[in-house]
C-alpha cells in the first residue's frame, strides 16, 4: 500500500464487540467468586442463581483497571455511532448483493496478502514452525490458489498462523499498558498500539502492495473490501451482545483483553472451549481476524 489511514479498519474495530460473548459468563463467575453473598434458596439450579447470575450480573462488574476510561468511552461512543449509521448498513448491503462464494474469495485474497507479515512476526516471536507455515501458505496460495483467491494450502492441512507486532512485543515481555480505544480502529492497548506503529513503519518491507507497486486506488478498494468482509462475517452475532445485558464498553474491553492474553498463553480460560465452536462463530479464522484488528494484513499497509 502506498499510504496509511485508519478508516479502512473501521469495520474490524467496531466488530470486535461481537466476537467473544463467552466472556460474559467468565466475568460473572469472577465477580461471584469475589463477592460470594448468600442467595435465598428458590429452587434454582446450582451455579447460576446462587452465584449472582440473574440477568443483571454485569451492572456492578468493574473488571480490568482502566485509567483512561473517560477518554475511552468518548471514543467508544463515536465508534458505535459510526458502526450504527455507516459500517453495519454497508456490511448488510455487501452481504445481500455479493454472492457468498465471491465474498469468500475476496477474504482469502486479502488474508493471503498478510502472510509475509505473519511470517515475520512469528519468526520474531521464536515460532519458527508457524513462520514457515506462513511462508508456505503464501507461495502455495499465490501460485496454485490463483493469487490467494482459493485457500489451497488450508485444504492441504496448512492452517493459518496469524500474528502481529503487538503479540511479538508481548512475547518479549513488554508490559501491556492501559487499555486504549482508538478512533475507528477500536480496542487496543498501549503495547498493541505501539505494534501498529511498528507495522506502519515497516510496511515497505512486508506489504505485497509495496512489492507490486499497487496504486492508491487498488489499496483503497482492497482495504474497504477487507473491512466489509470482516463486518459481514460477524453480522449474525449482533444480537449476542444485546442479549447478554452487558455494558457494551465493559464487554468489549474485557473480551478484547482476555482474547489477546489467551493468544499469548497468559490466561487459562476454562470457559473458552465452550465458545470455541467454529459453527457457532462463523469460523475461528473470522473470530481471530476481528480481534486482531482486521485480518492478516491488518488493513494498514
Amino acid at each position: 500500500m502506498t499510504d496509511r489511514r485508519p478508516w479502512p479498519r473501521l469495520a474490524a474495530g467496531v466488530a470486535l464487540v461481537l466476537v467473544l460473548s463467552g466472556c460474559a459468563s467468565s466475568a460473572d463467575q469472577r465477580e461471584a467468586a469475589a463477592t460470594p453473598a448468600a442467595q435465598p434458596d428458590n429452587g434454582a439450579a446450582d451455579g447460576w442463581e446462587d452465584d449472582g447470575w440473574n440477568g443483571d450480573g454485569w451492572d456492578d462488574f468493574e473488571g480490568t483497571r482502566d485509567p483512561l476510561e473517560p477518554m475511552n468511552r468518548t471514543v467508544f461512543a463515536f465508534n458505535e455511532f459510526a458502526d450504527t449509521y455507516a459500517v453495519r448498513p454497508a456490511a448488510v448491503f455487501y452481504r445481500d448483493t455479493v454472492p457468498a462464494g465471491a465474498r469468500r474469495s475476496i477474504s482469502n485474497f486479502l488474508r493471503n496478502l498478510g502472510e509475509p507479515f505473519n511470517a515475520g512476526t512469528n519468526y520474531l516471536r521464536g515460532r519458527g514452525r508457524a513462520g514457515t507455515t506462513n511462508v508456505m501458505r503464501f507461495f502455495i496460495n499465490t501460485t496454485f490458489g490463483l493469487f490467494g483467491l482459493f485457500d489451497v494450502a488450508g485444504a492441504a492441512g496448512l492452517d493459518r498462523e496469524p500474528s502481529d507486532l503487538g503479540l511479538t512485543l508481548g512475547t518479549w515481555r513488554v508490559p501491556e499498558g492501559p487499555y486504549l480505544v482508538l478512533p475507528l480502529l477500536g480496542p487496543s492497548t498501549i503495547r498493541d498500539t505501539t505494534g501498529l506503529g511498528g507495522q506502519y513503519v515497516t510496511r515497505q518491507q512486508h506489504s505485497p502492495y509495496y512489492w507490486t507497486g499497487a496504486g492508491t486506488r487498488i489499496w483503497v478498494s482492497a482495504t474497504v473490501a477487507q473491512g466489509l468482509t470482516i463486518r459481514t462475517e460477524l453480522l449474525s452475532l449482533d444480537e449476542i451482545i444485546e442479549e447478554s445485558g452487558a455494558d457494551r464498553y465493559v464487554f468489549m474491553r474485557e473480551s478484547y483483553l482476555q482474547h489477546r492474553r489467551e493468544q499469548l498463553g497468559e490466561d487459562d480460560w476454562d470457559d473458552w472451549d465452550d465458545w470455541d465452536d467454529a459453527d457457532d462463530w462463523g469460523g475461528t479464522d473470522e473470530r481471530d481476524d476481528a480481534w486482531n484488528g482486521g485480518g492478516d494484513d491488518g488493513g494498514w499497509e
